[in-house]
C-alpha cells in the first residue's frame, strides 16, 4: 500500500506541473537523490523541480523526442536494463524492448516514430536495433559489434553507430531500413553526431593517442580505411592539445560546438566555429565543469558543475555569462536534457 501511496503521490505532482508549466521551458535531468537515480524536470525561471518517475528502479540517459512530448530513457542496471517511452503530457510510461540483456543509447527518428537503439544480448553480442514504437517491435540494424547510438540524421536516412570491433573499427552510417551500411572511419572513434544540416559529423578520436574532435563531411573518406578516395572531402581535425576533449553538442542553428576540454588543468566547457576557429573558454572554474547541452534556441546552454563537490545543474548564455545554479543540494544531479 505504501507503494501504491508515492506512486499516486507522484502521478498528482507530475499533473499539476504538466497543467502549469511549458514543457519548452524545461530541463530534464537525472538526480540520486532519492535513493535511486530517478528522473527530474526543472523550470529555470520559477525553480520548481519534479520527479518525472518516481520508481524503485534506476532510469537514466534521457533523450527527449524532436517534438519534445515524449522522453526515452534507460531503466535498470548496467548488467540489465530496458528502454522506456514516457508520454509526458499524458503520464503513459511503456517498454519497447522485449527479453532480457542490456539495452541503452536510444535515438529518435526525426519523425519521432521510431528509436534507434543499442541491445547486447546474450549470444548475439551488442548490436544495434530499431524499434518501431507504436508496434513495439525490434528489427537487428547492424552487423558488426557496436558500442552505442550516436545519432540518427535529421534528415532520417541515417543512423550513425561506433564499432569496437578490431576488424571494422570506426564509425559506421546505416539507413534506417537497413540497407546501405557504410564504414565511415577506421579508427579508434565514437561519439559521432550530425549536425542539423545532416551535412557534417562531429566526433572524438583516439587516431592521434588523445581523444580530440574531428568534423568530417558526409561523404568524405577516412584515409585510415583501406580503400581508394573517390572524393576530395576530408576529416578535419578541430583541436589538437595534450589533454582529453569530450561531451560535444552540436548548436541548433549548426554553426558552433560546445565541448569540455582538460587543457587548463581541469574539465571546463568551450565554444568553438565548426571550422575550429575562435576556441572560446566558456566557464572558469577549479572544479569539473561538462555535459554541456544547447538550449532549443540556442541562446541558454545547461551544464554540470562540482562546485561543492557534488553534481549539480547550471545553466549560462551562450557567451558564458549569467551562470546561474538551479539544483542545491548533496546529491548528484547530472546528465541534462533541454
Amino acid at each position: 500500500m505504501k507503494i501504491n501511496v508515492c506512486m499516486m503521490l507522484t502521478l498528482c505532482s507530475v499533473i499539476l506541473w504538466t497543467a502549469c508549466s511549458s514543457s519548452s521551458n524545461l530541463i530534464y535531468f537525472v538526480s540520486d537523490r532519492d535513493g535511486q537515480l530517478d528522473i527530474y524536470s526543472i523550470d529555470p525561471e520559477s525553480g520548481e523541480e519534479v520527479n518525472v518517475t518516481g520508481t524503485a528502479e534506476d532510469e537514466y540517459d534521457i533523450v527527449l523526442s524532436p517534438d519534445r512530448k515524449s522522453m526515452a530513457f534507460s531503466v535498470g542496471s548496467k548488467k540489465s536494463s530496458s528502454v522506456d517511452i514516457l508520454k509526458i503530457k499524458e503520464i503513459e510510461r511503456f517498454t519497447i524492448t522485449k527479453g532480457t540483456g542490456r539495452f541503452t543509447t536510444p535515438r529518435w527518428s526525426p519523425d519521432g516514430n521510431q528509436i534507434a537503439l543499442m541491445g547486447d544480448i546474450k549470444n548475439k553480442g551488442a548490436k544495434v536495433y530499431i524499434s518501431d514504437i507504436q508496434k513495439s517491435s525490434l528489427a537487428r540494424l547492424s552487423d558488426v559489434e557496436a558500442i552505442g547510438v550516436g545519432d540518427w540524421s535529421k534528415s532520417g536516412d541515417s543512423v550513425l553507430f561506433s564499432s569496437s570491433d578490431r576488424q571494422k573499427l570506426g564509425i559506421h552510417d546505416r539507413n534506417p531500413d537497413g540497407v546501405n551500411q557504410r564504414q565511415v572511419t577506421c579508427g579508434e572513434d565514437y561519439g559521432a553526431i550530425w549536425s542539423p544540416d545532416s551535412s557534417q559529423i562531429a566526433f572524438i578520436s583516439k587516431r592521434d593517442g588523445n581523444p580530440d574532435i574531428y568534423v568530417m563531411d558526409k561523404k568524405a573518406s577516412d584515409d585510415m580505411c583501406d580503400r581508394g578516395k573517390e572524393s576530395r572531402l576530408e576529416i578535419y581535425r578541430l583541436t589538437e592539445s595534450d589533454e582529453p576533449e569530450y561531451d560535444l553538442s552540436w548548436s541548433p542553428d549548426g554553426k558552433k560546438l560546445l565541448f569540455v576540454t582538460e587543457r587548463d588543468g581541469n574539465a571546463e566547457i568551450y565554444v568553438m566555429e565548426t571550422s575550429g576557429n575562435k576556441q572560446t573558454r566558456l566557464t572558469y572554474n577549479d572544479v569539473k565543469d561538462h555535459q554541456p547541452v544547447w538550449s532549443p534556441d540556442g541562446k541558454t546552454i545547461a551544464f554540470v558543475s562540482e562546485l561543492d563537490g557534488d553534481s549539480d545543474i547550471f545553466i549560462m548564455n551562450d557567451k558564458g555569462e549569467r551562470q546561474t545554479r538551479l539544483t542545491n543540494n548533496e546529491s548528484e544531479d547530472f546528465g541534462p536534457s533541454w
